[in-house]
């Protein structure tokens, strides 16, 4: 009920973590809506999956080849997350469950056309 309110709003719904994204993902009806509910979250969510609830995700930071970096594809091109993994490994962001996060957020990438607005869509904490 509260991702559909939020909906509504207009507002984004940004998951806390690559599990979260899998769980609403795997709710979501075709519509978007999210039905409320017991399940398991069998799918993959990797590049060119459509994602019909999350708008943005806050996450570790996550180095390619790793599942949870595939999960990132479905937010954001592979240019842009390589710039992404480079920036961190020169400045030594620690990866995944170690301290570092990052929030992409897929409405200003999907928005930026020019790389100084594409940069900007990718924060880092």
């Amino acid at each position: 009920a509260q991702v559909a309110r939020a909906k509504l709003r207009g507002s984004r719904i940004i998951a806390v973590g690559t599990s979260v994204v899998r769980a609403l993902e795997a709710a979501a009806n075709p519509d978007g809506s999210v039905r409320a509910g017991n399940g398991i979250a069998t799918g993959r969510v990797a590049r060119g999956t459509p994602l019909r609830v999350v708008d943005a995700i806050l996450t570790g930071v996550h180095q390619p080849g790793e599942s949870h970096f595939e999960l990132l594809r479905a937010f954001a091109g592979d240019a842009l997350l390589a710039d992404a993994s480079a920036a961190f490994a020169a400045h030594r962001y620690r990866t995944h469950e170690f301290g570092d996060s990052m929030l992409l957020n897929r409405q200003l990438l999907n928005r930026s056309h020019e790389p100084d607005r594409a940069r900007d869509a990718v924060s880092t904490l």
